[in-house]
């Protein structure tokens, strides 16, 4: 049976809490924190070549440390802000963050599926 609308209405605060929610990823530079990212930036991303997608998509979502700040861009001598994430993480390690990332947001989640069968009365 379909979820109702009242359901739906009910669970409307823990259905965005769950949208909000930020990850702590162990990485081989310590723990990261990263936020979910928005469906337009994984799109963006895509559009990216093989290489940039990862990098352009993990520097987006890594909340802390803070990887656009300047002192660390600096440090690591940063020509673009995405350096950073190259200069951090290995390559393999990058593109683990990428797709966890991208898992944690559903997509790939495969889902439960049935025929509808409606009820004749």
């Amino acid at each position: 049976m379909a979820v109702s609308i009242e359901e739906l209405i009910n669970k409307k605060d823990e259905i965005q809490k769950y949208k909000n929610l930020e990850y702590d990823l162990e990485t081989s530079i310590g723990e990261i924190t990263v936020e979910l990212p928005t469906r337009s930036l994984v799109l963006e991303s895509n559009k990216l070549e093989d290489g940039e997608s990862d990098a352009y998509l993990v520097y987006h979502v890594v909340v802390a440390p803070d990887l656009a700040d300047k002192k660390l861009q600096e440090a690591y001598k940063c020509g673009e802000p995405t350096d950073i994430v190259k200069a951090l993480f290995r390559p393999g390690e990058l593109t683990a963050i990428s797709r966890k990332v991208i898992a944690l947001s559903g997509y790939g989640k495969d889902i439960k599926s049935q025929v509808h069968a409606e009820l004749k009365n």
